[in-house]
Protein backbone atom coordinates (compact mmCIF):
# COMPACT_ATOMS: atom_id res chain seq x y z
CA UNK A 1 0.00 0.00 0.00
CA UNK A 2 1.08 3.59 -0.73
CA UNK A 3 3.19 4.51 2.25
CA UNK A 4 3.12 8.90 3.42
CA UNK A 5 5.06 11.15 0.92
CA UNK A 6 4.95 14.19 3.40
CA UNK A 7 8.74 15.70 4.23
CA UNK A 8 9.11 18.15 6.82
CA UNK A 9 12.68 18.56 7.60
CA UNK A 10 14.05 19.98 4.32
CA UNK A 11 14.84 23.47 2.85
CA UNK A 12 13.68 25.05 -0.33
CA UNK A 13 16.06 25.40 -3.02
CA UNK A 14 16.68 28.85 -4.44
CA UNK A 15 19.53 29.83 -6.57
CA UNK A 16 21.92 31.98 -4.96
CA UNK A 17 23.43 35.18 -6.49
CA UNK A 18 21.65 34.07 -10.08
CA UNK A 19 23.59 30.28 -9.63
CA UNK A 20 20.64 28.12 -10.44
CA UNK A 21 21.17 24.74 -8.71
CA UNK A 22 21.56 21.48 -10.61
CA UNK A 23 18.99 18.99 -9.13
CA UNK A 24 16.17 18.77 -6.32
CA UNK A 25 19.14 17.59 -3.48
CA UNK A 26 16.86 18.70 -0.74
CA UNK A 27 13.71 16.82 -2.08
CA UNK A 28 15.15 13.68 -3.93
CA UNK A 29 12.14 10.95 -2.27
CA UNK A 30 9.57 12.92 -5.38
CA UNK A 31 12.33 11.36 -7.58
CA UNK A 32 11.95 7.52 -8.33
CA UNK A 33 15.24 6.05 -7.59
CA UNK A 34 16.59 10.38 -7.00
CA UNK A 35 16.61 10.37 -10.69
CA UNK A 36 15.95 14.17 -11.59
CA UNK A 37 15.65 14.81 -15.24
CA UNK A 38 17.88 17.26 -17.05
CA UNK A 39 16.20 20.25 -18.69
CA UNK A 40 17.75 21.89 -21.57
CA UNK A 41 17.27 25.06 -20.27
CA UNK A 42 18.05 26.45 -16.18
CA UNK A 43 15.10 27.19 -14.14
CA UNK A 44 14.04 27.44 -10.49
CA UNK A 45 14.30 24.63 -8.42
CA UNK A 46 11.78 24.69 -5.61
CA UNK A 47 10.99 21.82 -2.97
CA UNK A 48 6.92 23.04 -2.31
CA UNK A 49 6.34 23.36 1.39
CA UNK A 50 3.28 23.96 3.68
CA UNK A 51 2.44 23.67 7.16
CA UNK A 52 6.30 23.23 7.49
CA UNK A 53 6.58 20.15 5.98
CA UNK A 54 7.72 19.22 2.31
CA UNK A 55 5.23 17.87 0.04
CA UNK A 56 6.51 18.10 -3.68
CA UNK A 57 8.99 19.52 -6.31
CA UNK A 58 8.16 21.87 -9.33
CA UNK A 59 10.82 23.33 -11.85
CA UNK A 60 9.51 26.47 -12.05
CA UNK A 61 9.69 29.01 -15.31
CA UNK A 62 9.76 32.63 -13.99
CA UNK A 63 9.98 33.60 -17.63
CA UNK A 64 6.93 32.55 -18.30
CA UNK A 65 5.59 32.44 -15.00
CA UNK A 66 4.43 28.72 -14.86
CA UNK A 67 5.71 25.27 -13.93
CA UNK A 68 7.62 23.29 -16.84
CA UNK A 69 6.97 20.43 -13.91
CA UNK A 70 5.92 18.95 -10.95
CA UNK A 71 7.48 15.83 -9.41
CA UNK A 72 5.18 13.93 -6.33
CA UNK A 73 3.98 10.42 -5.44
CA UNK A 74 0.34 9.52 -5.62
CA UNK A 75 -1.96 9.82 -2.74
CA UNK A 76 -5.13 7.21 -2.55
CA UNK A 77 -6.61 10.68 -0.25
CA UNK A 78 -9.86 12.79 -0.38
CA UNK A 79 -8.84 16.55 -1.86
CA UNK A 80 -8.59 19.81 0.70
CA UNK A 81 -9.57 22.82 -1.13
CA UNK A 82 -7.26 26.39 0.26
CA UNK A 83 -7.26 29.83 -0.78
CA UNK A 84 -4.61 30.37 -3.87
CA UNK A 85 -1.20 31.15 -2.27
CA UNK A 86 2.39 32.02 -3.56
CA UNK A 87 5.95 31.51 -3.19
CA UNK A 88 7.48 34.14 -1.12
CA UNK A 89 11.06 33.56 -1.96
CA UNK A 90 10.63 34.11 -5.20
CA UNK A 91 10.39 38.13 -4.51
CA UNK A 92 13.12 38.06 -1.92
CA UNK A 93 15.45 35.07 -1.29
CA UNK A 94 14.96 35.69 2.49
CA UNK A 95 11.43 36.15 2.71
CA UNK A 96 9.70 32.78 4.09
CA UNK A 97 10.10 29.84 2.91
CA UNK A 98 6.34 28.46 3.14
CA UNK A 99 3.88 29.37 0.38
CA UNK A 100 1.29 31.73 1.63
CA UNK A 101 -1.51 33.68 0.52
CA UNK A 102 -0.17 37.54 -1.39
CA UNK A 103 -2.22 39.00 0.97
CA UNK A 104 -0.68 37.41 3.90
CA UNK A 105 2.82 38.00 2.92
CA UNK A 106 2.08 41.56 2.48
CA UNK A 107 1.24 41.62 5.66
CA UNK A 108 4.42 39.98 6.73
CA UNK A 109 6.27 42.98 4.57
CA UNK A 110 3.77 46.32 4.38
CA UNK A 111 6.56 47.56 2.11
CA UNK A 112 5.43 44.96 -0.77
CA UNK A 113 2.82 45.51 -3.28
CA UNK A 114 1.73 42.61 -5.71
CA UNK A 115 3.54 43.78 -8.74
CA UNK A 116 6.65 43.34 -6.36
CA UNK A 117 4.83 39.53 -5.75
CA UNK A 118 4.48 38.85 -9.53
CA UNK A 119 7.68 39.50 -10.97
CA UNK A 120 8.67 35.95 -11.19
CA UNK A 121 5.45 34.49 -11.05
CA UNK A 122 1.96 34.23 -11.29
CA UNK A 123 -0.42 35.85 -8.93
CA UNK A 124 -4.34 35.36 -8.25
CA UNK A 125 -4.63 38.79 -10.41
CA UNK A 126 -3.21 37.21 -13.50
CA UNK A 127 -5.30 34.38 -13.16
CA UNK A 128 -8.77 36.09 -12.98
CA UNK A 129 -7.86 37.09 -16.98
CA UNK A 130 -8.05 33.51 -18.25
CA UNK A 131 -9.17 33.66 -21.72
CA UNK A 132 -12.48 32.00 -21.99
CA UNK A 133 -12.76 28.60 -22.64
CA UNK A 134 -9.59 27.92 -20.19
CA UNK A 135 -9.36 27.59 -16.25
CA UNK A 136 -6.50 27.05 -13.37
CA UNK A 137 -5.14 23.61 -14.48
CA UNK A 138 -3.26 21.81 -11.82
CA UNK A 139 0.23 19.88 -12.86
CA UNK A 140 0.02 18.02 -9.32
CA UNK A 141 -3.74 17.62 -8.51
CA UNK A 142 -5.20 18.31 -5.47
CA UNK A 143 -7.41 15.24 -5.82
CA UNK A 144 -3.95 13.15 -5.64
CA UNK A 145 -3.86 13.90 -2.06
CA UNK A 146 -4.53 14.64 1.38
CA UNK A 147 -5.42 17.04 3.92
CA UNK A 148 -2.01 19.67 3.90
CA UNK A 149 -0.24 17.94 0.83
CA UNK A 150 -3.60 18.33 -0.83
CA UNK A 151 -3.84 22.10 -0.11
CA UNK A 152 -0.11 22.49 -0.72
CA UNK A 153 -1.12 21.59 -4.60
CA UNK A 154 -2.90 25.34 -4.30
CA UNK A 155 0.22 27.11 -5.27
CA UNK A 156 0.12 29.42 -8.00
CA UNK A 157 3.58 27.91 -9.28
CA UNK A 158 1.77 24.42 -9.72
CA UNK A 159 -0.81 25.98 -12.05
CA UNK A 160 -0.86 26.49 -16.15
CA UNK A 161 -4.12 28.04 -17.86
CA UNK A 162 -5.45 24.89 -19.29
CA UNK A 163 -8.29 24.37 -21.35
CA UNK A 164 -11.42 23.42 -19.74
CA UNK A 165 -12.75 20.92 -21.12
CA UNK A 166 -9.55 19.32 -21.28
CA UNK A 167 -8.87 20.00 -17.64
CA UNK A 168 -12.33 18.63 -16.42
CA UNK A 169 -12.31 15.87 -19.09
CA UNK A 170 -9.74 13.39 -20.39
CA UNK A 171 -7.02 15.11 -18.18
CA UNK A 172 -9.19 14.30 -15.15
CA UNK A 173 -9.90 10.96 -16.56
CA UNK A 174 -6.16 9.95 -16.91
CA UNK A 175 -5.84 11.65 -13.36
CA UNK A 176 -8.06 9.09 -11.64
CA UNK A 177 -6.48 6.15 -13.55
CA UNK A 178 -3.13 7.24 -11.86
CA UNK A 179 -5.08 7.53 -8.43
CA UNK A 180 -6.67 4.04 -8.46
CA UNK A 181 -2.80 2.62 -9.03
CA UNK A 182 -1.94 4.34 -5.66
CA UNK A 183 -4.35 2.10 -3.77
CA UNK A 184 -1.63 -0.91 -4.38
CA UNK A 185 1.66 0.85 -5.46
CA UNK A 186 3.82 3.67 -4.99
CA UNK A 187 3.32 5.78 -8.38
CA UNK A 188 6.03 8.36 -9.30
CA UNK A 189 4.87 10.77 -11.65
CA UNK A 190 6.46 13.67 -13.26
CA UNK A 191 3.88 16.12 -15.49
CA UNK A 192 4.49 19.27 -17.22
CA UNK A 193 3.93 21.28 -19.59
CA UNK A 194 4.92 23.03 -23.10
CA UNK A 195 4.74 26.66 -23.07
CA UNK A 196 3.30 28.75 -26.55
CA UNK A 197 5.47 31.04 -28.54
CA UNK A 198 3.07 33.84 -28.84
CA UNK A 199 -0.15 32.87 -26.38
CA UNK A 200 -0.37 34.91 -23.19
CA UNK A 201 -2.49 35.30 -20.03
CA UNK A 202 -2.80 39.40 -20.68
CA UNK A 203 -2.68 42.55 -17.69
CA UNK A 204 -2.70 45.94 -18.80
CA UNK A 205 -2.01 44.85 -22.14
CA UNK A 206 1.16 43.11 -21.27
CA UNK A 207 1.90 39.17 -21.70
CA UNK A 208 1.79 37.65 -17.38
CA UNK A 209 1.47 34.28 -17.92
CA UNK A 210 2.23 31.85 -21.15
CA UNK A 211 -0.44 29.91 -21.85
CA UNK A 212 0.95 26.37 -23.36
CA UNK A 213 0.62 24.79 -26.19
CA UNK A 214 0.84 20.90 -24.77
CA UNK A 215 0.65 18.78 -21.15
CA UNK A 216 2.32 15.89 -20.62
CA UNK A 217 2.39 13.00 -18.10
CA UNK A 218 4.94 10.69 -17.54
CA UNK A 219 4.13 7.95 -14.03
CA UNK A 220 6.55 5.00 -13.19
CA UNK A 221 5.53 2.36 -10.23
CA UNK A 222 7.21 -1.04 -9.17
CA UNK A 223 6.96 -3.89 -7.13
CA UNK A 224 9.42 -6.26 -5.81
CA UNK A 225 9.91 -8.07 -9.23
CA UNK A 226 9.02 -5.79 -12.05
CA UNK A 227 8.23 -2.29 -13.57
CA UNK A 228 5.36 -0.79 -14.93
CA UNK A 229 5.29 3.13 -16.82
CA UNK A 230 3.76 4.76 -19.21
CA UNK A 231 2.76 8.53 -20.08
CA UNK A 232 0.39 10.66 -22.16
CA UNK A 233 0.44 14.55 -24.14
CA UNK A 234 -2.45 16.48 -24.60
CA UNK A 235 -2.92 19.52 -27.08
CA UNK A 236 -4.21 22.56 -25.07
CA UNK A 237 -6.59 23.48 -27.44
CA UNK A 238 -9.00 20.33 -27.25
CA UNK A 239 -10.11 17.15 -25.02
CA UNK A 240 -8.01 14.08 -26.05
CA UNK A 241 -4.92 12.84 -25.14
CA UNK A 242 -2.39 10.46 -27.10
CA UNK A 243 -1.10 7.57 -24.23
CA UNK A 244 2.46 6.65 -25.34
CA UNK A 245 5.60 4.74 -23.89
CA UNK A 246 8.22 6.80 -21.60
CA UNK A 247 10.94 6.23 -24.71
CA UNK A 248 8.17 7.76 -27.13
CA UNK A 249 7.39 10.96 -24.51
CA UNK A 250 11.00 11.15 -24.47
CA UNK A 251 11.00 11.62 -28.37
CA UNK A 252 8.38 14.47 -28.20
CA UNK A 253 10.01 16.52 -24.89
CA UNK A 254 13.47 16.14 -27.01
CA UNK A 255 11.69 17.42 -29.97
CA UNK A 256 10.10 20.27 -28.47
CA UNK A 257 13.39 20.90 -27.19
CA UNK A 258 12.52 20.37 -23.23
CA UNK A 259 14.51 17.66 -21.71
CA UNK A 260 18.28 15.69 -21.93
CA UNK A 261 18.52 12.13 -20.86
CA UNK A 262 15.71 10.06 -19.39
CA UNK A 263 12.70 11.36 -17.53
CA UNK A 264 12.93 8.08 -14.60
CA UNK A 265 15.55 5.49 -14.17
CA UNK A 266 15.94 3.35 -16.50
CA UNK A 267 14.12 0.11 -14.42
CA UNK A 268 10.91 2.58 -15.62
CA UNK A 269 11.98 2.52 -19.47
CA UNK A 270 9.66 -1.41 -19.68
CA UNK A 271 7.25 -0.09 -22.56
CA UNK A 272 4.03 -0.98 -21.21
CA UNK A 273 2.39 1.49 -21.93
CA UNK A 274 -1.04 1.17 -23.18
CA UNK A 275 -1.30 0.38 -27.35
CA UNK A 276 2.73 0.52 -27.09
CA UNK A 277 4.43 -2.72 -27.94
CA UNK A 278 6.12 -4.51 -25.32
CA UNK A 279 9.86 -6.47 -24.60
CA UNK A 280 11.67 -2.96 -25.03
CA UNK A 281 14.74 -3.46 -22.50
CA UNK A 282 15.22 -1.67 -19.33
CA UNK A 283 17.96 -0.06 -20.80
CA UNK A 284 16.42 1.88 -23.64
CA UNK A 285 17.06 4.73 -22.48
CA UNK A 286 17.79 8.19 -24.78
CA UNK A 287 19.32 6.00 -27.55
CA UNK A 288 15.64 4.26 -27.61
CA UNK A 289 13.76 7.62 -27.23
CA UNK A 290 16.37 9.51 -30.15
CA UNK A 291 14.15 6.92 -32.56
CA UNK A 292 10.68 6.64 -30.82
CA UNK A 293 7.59 6.66 -32.97
CA UNK A 294 5.49 9.94 -32.99
CA UNK A 295 2.99 8.33 -30.84
CA UNK A 296 3.36 11.02 -28.18
CA UNK A 297 0.88 13.63 -30.25
CA UNK A 298 3.74 14.93 -32.24
CA UNK A 299 2.47 17.84 -34.38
Amino acid sequence: MQSSVTMCFLLLVFPVNAHFVENFEDCMEYFYKGHVPKWTSNHIHICQKFNNCYHFATLYDTTNRIPVYSAYIVEDGISSDHDWMVEPQLVKQEFEKEMMRADSLIYKHPTLNLDEIGKMQATDVDYKQLPKGYNRGHLNPNSHHAGDASKATMTLTNIVPQKQKLNQGMWKDHEDTLKALAKEHSVYVLVGAIPSKDTWIKRDNQPRVNIPDYMWVAYCYCDKTSCKSGGATAKNTENKIDKCTLSQLQAFLEKHNRVEGLLFDNDCYVEQAAGASAGASAGAGASAAAGASAAAGNP
